[in-house]
């Protein structure tokens, strides 16, 4: 595992460390505070925020920006050209697609159900694991949930403060009202 970084660093060339096994492209900034684990690789021109963490076999393409106290629970792929805000947790073996801009407070789960009195990792439970999905294009608002194994299809829009528990098909609309959670408007 990568140590905490105390101070701002950027990669002017790319950056290898064989016994971890991390990657990182050139220009990419880490900002303080920032954890890799083992078996990451980070494109080129992006930017970490301060205090995020990477979880083993994370993959973010180039030009991406993982914000500020941001987490990736590991097994996770984010495409490039993609704007993860502060505080926004993404799921163990979730999948983000190009160009997709999340805003603050994303969260996600993959487990559908919990187990009482059991926790930790690794699944001790042996639950199957769900991982929700954003394909290309998706712009999703401030907080915003999505269940297990929900899809967001391509170029969807949905508007903050949603519960997302079924697929988005593309093209989507999705709005969160009083008596609707994540309703998608035609």
């Amino acid at each position: 595992m990568l140590h905490i970084l105390e101070k701002s660093k950027k990669f002017d060339n790319e950056f290898f460390d064989k016994e971890s096994k991390i990657r990182i492209g050139k220009n990419t900034k880490l900002e303080p505070g920032v954890v890799i684990y083992d078996d990451c690789e980070i494109g080129e021109n992006c930017i970490i925020g301060t205090s995020a963490v990477l979880k083993s076999n994370t993959k973010i393409g180039d030009h991406t920006i993982f914000g500020t106290l941001s987490t990736t629970e590991g097994n996770v792929e984010i495409g490039s050209w993609t704007t993860i805000h502060s505080q926004c947790h993404v799921t163990e073996g979730m999948k983000i697609g190009n160009n997709v801009f999340i805003a603050p407070f994303f969260y996600t789960a993959n487990t559908p159900k919990i187990s009482a009195g059991k926790f930790g990792y690794p699944n001790t439970t042996n639950d199957p694991r769900f991982p929700p999905s954003v394909a290309d294009g998706v712009r999703i608002g401030e907080n915003v949930g999505l269940a297990p194994g929900v899809q967001i299809g391509k170029d969807s829009l949905i508007d903050m403060c949603c519960l997302i528990t079924k697929n988005i098909p593309p093209n989507s609309y999705v709005r969160a009202d009083k008596s609707i959670v994540g309703r998608i408007i035609k």
